[in-house]
């Protein structure tokens, strides 16, 4: 009985142990995939639809066909997804034009989201669509998340607003202008966050 179960016990250890193995590279894969969707025609569409119930990573971790996106996209339409039948071929273009394992994907294109707030010279606008923020939020209209002049309003007279609104971007969250979730954004360099956060605010 000892060495049956010795046996046992060895056997559980290495089913263990390969379970892990499996799931460590998909945790990595996980922790290294993009937190925002690629701006593009369509991003910001997709980003309104599939933030409401997923991270952005359950997308930019993967590359399927186009097939396969209609298919998941379908699934999701028949459990409740919030989709009108006009905007799925939107965005099953936008998700089997820039995560599709077939084809390459072309580059960003903010100015193509519908959102982007071009003025490609101003530093802090390119920080603003190279790292997709204009995907959720644009200047005066409120999209997935609040319009830069409405954040602004909204800290106006607030002493620690630079402080509260670094926060905000790094850590990410949810709660205070709804329940879609704002991802963290830890890819920014301090630097970076100050130039943004300080354009943000001026904004009124």
């Amino acid at each position: 009985m000892r060495i049956e179960s010795r046996a046992a016990a060895v056997a559980a250890a290495f089913l263990l142990l390969a379970i892990g193995a499996a799931i460590a590279p998909l945790s990595a894969q996980e922790d290294e995939a993009p937190r925002t969707l690629t701006p593009g025609k369509g991003s910001d569409l997709t980003t309104a639809r599939c933030a409401t119930c997923h991270d952005a990573r359950h997308i930019t971790r993967v590359k399927l066909s186009r097939g396969e996106w209609e298919y998941n996209i379908k699934n999701m339409k028949e459990r409740g997804a919030p989709m009108e039948p006009h905007e799925i071929p939107v965005i099953l273009d936008y998700l089997a034009t820039y995560y599709n394992r077939d084809t390459p994907a072309p580059d960003p294109d903010p100015a193509a989201s519908g959102y982007g707030l071009g003025g490609g010279d101003d530093p802090v606008v390119r920080l603003l669509n190279a790292n997709a923020c204009v995907a959720c939020h644009t200047l005066e209209k409120r999209v997935v998340g609040p319009s830069f002049r409405e954040v602004a309003a909204k800290f106006a007279g607030d002493g620690e607003a630079a402080a509260k609104l670094t926060r905000k971007i790094r850590e990410g969250g949810a709660g205070n202008w709804g329940n879609v979730p704002m991802p963290p954004h830890p890819q920014l360099s301090d630097a970076d966050l100050k130039q943004m956060v300080g354009w943000i605010l001026q904004q009124k």
